[in-house]
């Protein structure tokens, strides 16, 4: 990949970034911040090759459940943080671990039901849903303004990151729901 490519990727993934951030604070799903894990983050690292594998061939007929599942498993993710982090800390590849109950097509609803403990149907469950959707397609939107060649080598790499910065702002949506906050802490050096 050349260094022009590597920009516009790096680009996209801050616009992306900011644009997503921007919409879920407007909704009140977060604070105008995501808030990070790096461990999470090295979880999506690693378990995003069997995502790819699991959502490139759904993008054709199925665009926003390729996007969207990202959220959903950044979302899966920080609950299992929450909880009980030593017991799947170890575990190389949460997206196989998330899609075996039923499969990456319903794996939406397994995360909705098991991990954020919501009744499927229910209000909450509902709000969570059209929130996910509506940020699925506020990325697919900014994919589109690209302006990239279809099943290119760059639209594979779009989509990579697309696809990280859901996990992540899942990651931040499901913290913020837990009650988490980032809170500045002014550290003085005591000589």
């Amino acid at each position: 990949m050349t260094e022009q490519q590597h920009d516009i990727l790096n680009r996209y993934e801050e616009s992306l970034r900011k644009t997503l951030t921007d919409h879920l604070s407007q909704r009140k799903w977060l604070d105008g911040r995501l808030l990070e894990v790096e461990e999470l983050n090295e979880k999506w690292r690693s378990s995003a090759p069997s995502y790819m594998a699991d959502a490139v061939p759904e993008i054709a007929k199925y665009p926003l459940v390729a996007i969207a599942w990202a959220m959903y498993e950044g979302m899966g993710a920080a609950v299992l943080w929450d909880k009980e982090w030593s017991r799947y800390e170890n575990i190389d590849d949460l997206h196989k671990m998330f899609t075996e109950p039923r499969g990456f097509d319903c794996m939406d609803e397994y995360i909705t039901e098991i991990l954020l403990a919501l009744p499927l149907g229910s209000e909450e469950a509902e709000r969570v849903e059209d929130m996910v959707r509506s940020t699925a397609e506020c990325a697919q939107s900014l994919i589109r303004k690209e302006q990239i060649e279809a099943q290119s080598v760059i639209a594979f790499h779009i989509f990579a990151r697309t696809t990280k910065v859901m996990f992540e702002a899942g990651v931040a949506v499901s913290l913020r729901r837990l009650g988490y906050n980032y809170v500045k802490v002014n550290a003085e050096v005591v000589n």
